[in-house]
């Protein structure tokens, strides 16, 4: 399931059109039919999304693991939209409608970021609200702390969660 963020005006200018309740009741429906596992995906680098909004996903994610979570079947994700922007979506065809700043339009130009020594500069966009450095902060930012939470919550081993740390 991806929910995008856990803010609905930021999820309503990604294009989504629905709130947090009926989301909750599919993951609450779903892991009481039995599903044997759930995973949620959250974005980073939506329209009107800024860093502080990336962290407010990860409070979520916790309350989330803490209603739902407590039996290991419930998987929250985070990661940015990217690398790129896909050629033909309303982000890429209109990015000034929807707040994004492009870095690459052509085949060629896309290719050169494709060898760039880190993900932050292969992205081929930034928005208003954070450009590539601020994106990438969070990102990171939001990945550390639901690393720890995966850990808190018997999702991944200790080692591993120690490890990605590290890295």
């Amino acid at each position: 399931v991806s929910l995008e963020s856990h803010d609905p005006v930021v999820r309503h200018a990604f294009g989504k059109h629905y709130g947090n309740e009926p989301m909750e009741r599919t993951i609450a429906d779903a892991l009481a039919i039995g599903a044997k596992r759930l995973d949620v995906f959250f974005m980073s680098g939506l329209p009107q999304q800024t860093a502080e909004s990336v962290l407010g996903t990860i409070d979520y994610c916790e309350d989330l693991l803490r209603r739902f979570g407590k039996d290991g079947r419930l998987a929250p994700f985070v990661s940015p939209l990217a690398p790129f922007l896909d050629p033909g979506s309303r982000g890429y065809e209109s990015p000034d409608e929807h707040g994004y700043i492009l870095h690459a339009r052509t085949l060629e130009e896309h290719r050169r970021l494709l060898v760039a020594p880190s993900w932050k500069y292969v992205l081929n966009y930034e928005t208003r609200w954070m450009n590539r450095n601020q994106l990438v902060d969070a990102t990171y930012a939001a990945g550390r702390r639901l690393n720890a939470l995966k850990a808190e919550y018997g999702l991944i081993p200790a080692a591993q969660a120690e490890a990605t740390a590290r890295r």
